[in-house]
């Protein structure tokens, strides 16, 4: 099976391009949408299998980043979203998309009740946009469809607004059931322990990344979109001389796609 891929544009949303661009080279079909056209024809989610709200500025965040799309979506498209995330779909948010999802209340999805927020995604504690390469580890005890593999990413970051926080009970429970799926490390592979900037905003447990209880939705704030391919890398040169020297060849394909070729691999199995 072929899956279709629908990925949400609109008021600000800038990453539609090159989030398409990622699923149509990992072999999935896809299409951009403009949520005002998305709101006008809800059915068009019955005939996808991944929807995809990716990054951007949306709305200026004017109100809190992701906030106003999501109430958008929330007023507008709540039941025919809930019922697809109900189906056996996938959903990704990235950065921007990161906190309309979390706004949306489609993660954690305790107990599978989307539409409940439990977790704000907030203000860098540099109190500054943060735009640089960090590294992150997959959590290897997740069962969701995204993260197969595991391991290590390097992949960009670029927001002002990137920290998860919760409460106690909530960030209790995402340990306990495994949705704490991305966290960020230092270089050496130990946790950023908070630490900038291998932390680049301060997120609680050096959250970069959750999912909801079944790991079909997965909201992060690093851009594996940005770092789909060995090029892109901001340590490129050092990597490609270092191959050079030992007679190898680099691969095409970085961390960043590793998502998206899950994601195909999902609906191919």
């Amino acid at each position: 099976m072929t899956a279709s891929v629908l990925i949400l544009s609109g008021y600000g949303l800038n990453c539609e391009e090159e989030t398409l661009y990622a699923f149509e080279y990992a072999g999935l079909k896809g299409r951009i949408r403009h949520i005002n056209d998305l709101i006008e024809n809800p059915k068009e989610l019955d005939d996808v299998q991944v929807l995809a709200v990716p990054g951007g500025f949306s709305y200026g965040d004017d109100t809190g980043s992701g906030n106003a799309f999501a109430q958008k979506m929330k007023l507008a498209l709540w039941e025919p979203v809930r019922r697809f995330v109900e189906r056996d779909t996938l959903t990704i948010g990235i950065c921007n998309g990161c906190q309309i999802v979390a706004n949306l209340g489609l993660v954690p999805g305790i107990n599978k009740k989307y539409g409940e927020r439990l977790v704000a995604v907030t203000y860098n504690m540099t109190a500054r946009y943060q735009c640089r390469w960090i590294d992150l580890s997959i959590n290897d005890n997740s069962d969701s469809p995204w993260l197969q593999g595991g391991g290590t990413m390097h992949i960009p970051v670029a927001h002002g607004e990137g920290r998860f926080m919760m409460d106690e009970t909530t960030l209790k429970s995402l340990k306990d059931s495994n949705q704490v799926a991305i966290s960020y490390i230092k270089p050496d592979g130990s946790t950023a322990g908070g630490e900038f900037p291998y932390n680049p905003n301060g997120s609680t447990a050096d959250i970069a990344g959750i999912t909801d209880e079944s790991g079909r939705v997965l909201a992060l704030m690093p851009h594996p979109e940005r770092g789909m391919f060995t090029w892109q890398r901001d340590d490129y040169h050092e990597l490609k001389d270092q191959a050079a020297r030992e007679g190898k060849e680099l691969p095409e394909e970085s961390d960043g796609m590793r998502l998206f070729r899950n994601a195909a691999r999902y609906f191919a199995s």
